[in-house]
């Protein structure tokens, strides 16, 4: 029990954990959210030695290990996380799995979550009980809509491949269901899984034993990728600052200058994120909750331990588009939105509509500051484009020659990677500067370029590109 460890030692004022802020100049809460994180690594060691024996004690210890890093963090406020957890055990058993119950749940989650943020939010990054409620809210709307799909199973109604492998045929125990609440090693900030994917690790479906070495050595490959990013990014925090581009000074250099700033400010931000994915994944994987199956290329066959993963790196680092960036980051937040909001979105019969709808409720789902909104509004109008922009050009022979073209091919490969760095800065920077004033100021200073860029595409940019390619065309069947 570290956290009331701890806890206890701040009481008495021997706790090391404020002179350590101090010293790598973090906050206390920050510190203490890294604290948690990376304890959940020597946790699932411990499991492993004397818990998982005890099949009847396993979800208990989840439970309490969850439980006393919500206590160190947030002291007596983390009785909010067990009150949904408690309602969605009720209404599943007083409604039955099904439409009603999964309503329930959305609108439930979704309201106490909003509520959660109007009490606590500020301008600043808040670390409250509201971040691990997040990842929550999203881990039991999936566990209603997953019974559902299980009810409708039962009937015999046709289900999509991936929702067969996460739908329930029954209802979770009340320990089973805390114990998935509370997992230590992503009770905080993620990554969200299904609670099929709990109950077969529970129930000794996966190969722990088997494949104890395997799994031992990807999650020490994670923790290390986890530990370099951490570094990474404070490095990089100290070279790019959202305060700096919010002064006068930053105003005074080079358009350029800013733009590549802010984008180098953007990539090194998002590794705060990638570090802490990182590690919560290498203790996911360190518990044995991360199989993903068998590789089925090669042979030997070699187990797969990715099914917790929520950032694909390569991906990531060398993206040349914002599909990259959506593929790789995040990720099981971005099934998540497919499956459980995009994809049953079906009814509106318009795939724009359906996006936009997604990306307004994920922003709702990060709180109420206007920066989660423009962040995700500019999502949509530069996905928009580039998908209009692949569709015309790869149609061309032009296109194609280019990247026959061992020279162009990497002048375009330089020319795209400067603009998915330069513009995930723009979109990025309401996120992270949230009110309107902030990010608006920033947005002056950048000359709303990227309003210039994205927002006239419909309706001026693509119909110039359309007609400069059917001339091209035209040209060449008079030469020909």
């Amino acid at each position: 029990m570290f956290g009331l460890l701890l806890t206890l030692l701040g009481w008495v004022g021997l706790s090391p954990v404020p002179f350590l802020a101090g010293v790598i100049g973090a906050t206390e809460p920050a510190l203490k959210l890294l604290i948690s994180i990376l304890i959940a690594y020597p946790l699932a060691i411990v499991y492993h030695k004397h818990v998982r024996q005890h099949v009847e004690y396993r979800n208990l210890y989840f439970i309490a290990t969850g439980l006393d890093m919500a206590y160190y963090n947030f002291g007596i406020s983390m009785y909010h996380n067990a009150i949904p957890a408690l309602v969605i055990y009720l209404t599943t058993k007083f409604f039955g799995p099904g439409k009603i119950n999964a309503i329930i749940t959305f609108a439930f989650n979704m309201t106490y979550l909003l509520a959660g943020y109007v009490v606590t939010e500020s301008e600043d990054y808040d670390i409250t009980w509201t971040m691990p409620h997040c990842v929550l809210t999203l881990k039991l709307i999936a566990l209603s809509f997953d019974l559902w799909d299980g009810k409708k199973m039962l009937k015999g109604q046709e289900l999509s491949a991936n929702n067969k492998l996460t739908a329930l045929e029954s209802s979770p125990s009340f320990l089973e269901l805390i114990g998935f609440v509370y997992f230590p090693a992503c009770f905080l900030v993620g990554p969200i899984f299904s609670f099929r994917r709990y109950k077969d690790y529970i129930t000794d479906k996966f190969p722990l034993d088997k494949e104890t070495a395997v799994y031992e050595a990807q999650a020490i490959k994670r923790l290390v990728q986890g530990l370099v990013y951490l570094v990474a990014y404070q490095v990089g925090v100290t070279v790019f600052s959202m305060k700096y581009m919010l002064s006068d000074e930053f105003r005074e250099t080079s358009i350029f200058y800013r733009h590549f700033y802010c984008g180098l400010w953007a990539h090194f931000a998002l590794y705060k994120y990638i570090s802490c994915w990182l590690l919560t994944e290498a203790s996911c994987i360190r518990f044995g909750l991360s199989y993903n199956g068998m590789e089925t290329k090669g042979y030997p066959q070699v187990s797969k331990w990715d099914g917790c993963n929520n950032i694909k790196l390569l991906r990531f680092e060398g993206a040349t588009r914002f599909q990259h960036y959506i593929d790789s980051f995040n990720c099981n937040t971005n099934y998540f939105a497919a499956e459980y909001v995009y994809k049953r979105l079906r009814f509106l019969g318009n795939r724009n509509l359906s996006q936009l709808v997604t990306l307004a409720f994920l922003a709702l789902w990060h709180g109420t500051q206007s920066g989660y909104y423009m962040t995700f509004f500019n999502e949509f109008i530069i996905m928009v484009m580039e998908k209009d922009v692949e569709v015309m050009l790869t149609k061309t022979p032009f296109y194609n020659k280019i990247w026959d073209n061992t020279f162009l091919k990497y002048l375009l490969y330089i020319i795209l990677k400067t603009y998915t760095i330069v513009f995930m800065g723009w979109s990025l920077a309401p996120f992270d500067a949230k009110s309107f004033s902030k990010w608006w100021s920033i947005y002056a200073s950048l000359y709303f370029s990227g309003f210039v860029l994205f927002l006239p595409w419909a309706f001026v940019y693509k119909p110039l590109i359309k007609s400069g390619l059917k001339s091209l065309e035209q040209n060449k069947s008079k030469t020909q």
